[in-house]
């Protein structure tokens, strides 16, 4: 996760209320559970010392939904000034967490966060295509459908060969029609909204002429579950999507234990790992890319800030333009924390 993405955060005063959950909304006491917790977490706030318009800028987007379909997490980070984050997660933080510091938590958002670019999703058929631009914090802030003139879009069986042969012509002329103004339009809202990655969902033989229309300039994922008809559940396509980007997130993974490892056996001193040294690095402006495994929360000291290392080693991260990348059991670190060097 780039630094980037949590300026706002950096450049606030605390305290900080971090706020994780899960957000399900396929059950049938789906809205009843949701209350019940968001009920809980007000009152640990508040127990904690979180003041009336700290809890107020919390229920001003409790109800935001950002495209959620099925099992999700939620990650919203906030001041009595201002809602800094409210993101989703690709999946819940083991357990619900409601904490108040003058330092925020960020470990979850890092470890379970969207960390792509935006995209668009087209669910397209032979008639058109539903549209969604969805940004690189996993929310959907743009969508419309694009349904064309072309008609019939079925070849009729009757009349004998010439006449289905006319119809058949006449049927694969109105489906290109279709499709193209639905990739006219597709373009159109990728140059707008600076989006280079089209997620393509339907039946194959849409998918295909969709994603062959499309300008070279776009790069192209084809999603084989899900579909534009009435029947296809959104759960479905979303959980197609979360692969996809989890796919991404192990890559990212592999390429930065592999840059970690690599300078680790050339003893360069460009990859560290220890509550101490990297923080010390963090403080230099050294640190290229923090990486995390299980970080140690023991407190620590740099400058005024005072806290856990798990609060104090993000925010000087996002203060200083680090990128921050969560590892799983492929790599060991001392403390929790590694670092990839700028320099030594």
């Amino acid at each position: 996760m780039h630094a980037g993405r949590l300026k706002k955060v950096g450049s606030s005063d605390g305290p900080f209320a971090s706020v994780y959950f899960e957000d399900v909304r396929n059950r049938e006491d789906a809205r009843e559970r949701f209350e019940l917790e968001w009920r809980s977490m007000r009152n640990q706030l508040t127990k904690q010392g979180a003041s009336e318009s700290l809890i107020a800028r919390l229920d001003e987007v409790k109800d935001n939904h950002h495209g959620i379909s099925g099992r999700a997490g939620r990650a919203i980070v906030a001041t009595s000034e201002a809602v800094l984050i409210d993101d989703i997660l690709l999946e819940p933080a083991g357990s619900t967490i409601a904490t108040l510091g003058e330092l925020p938590y960020l470990i979850p958002l890092i470890a379970h966060g969207y960390d792509t670019e935006p995209f668009l999703i087209a669910k397209v058929d032979h008639t058109g295509a539903d549209l969604c631009v969805r940004d690189a914090r996993g929310r959907d802030v743009y969508g419309e459908t694009v349904d064309g003139d072309g008609f019939p879009v079925h070849k009729a069986h009757v009349g004998g060969q010439e006449r289905y042969t006319d119809s058949q012509s006449l049927v694969e002329e109105n489906i290109r029609k279709n499709l193209t103004q639905a990739v006219e339009r597709a373009a159109a809202l990728a140059r707008e909204h600076k989006v280079a990655l089209v997620v393509v969902i339907g039946e194959v033989q849409s998918r295909k002429a969709f994603a062959q229309l499309l300008p070279s300039t776009l790069r192209v994922v084809d999603v084989e579950k899900g579909s534009r008809s009435v029947g296809s559940t959104p759960a479905e396509v979303s959980k197609s999507i979360r692969e996809l980007i989890d796919t991404q997130r192990l890559r990212r993974m592999d390429a930065e234990t592999e840059r970690y490892v690599a300078e680790q056996g050339r003893d360069s001193g460009l990859s560290i790992d220890g509550t101490a040294r990297v923080l010390d690095a963090l403080e230099q402006g050294k640190v290229e890319t923090l990486l995390l495994t299980d970080p140690d929360d023991k407190e620590v000291t740099s400058g005024k800030l005072i806290g856990p290392a798990d609060r104090v080693l993000p925010y000087i991260a996002i203060g200083t333009g680090t990128e921050l990348v969560q590892i799983d059991e492929r790599l060991v670190l001392a403390d929790g924390y590694g670092a990839i060097l700028r320099h030594p």
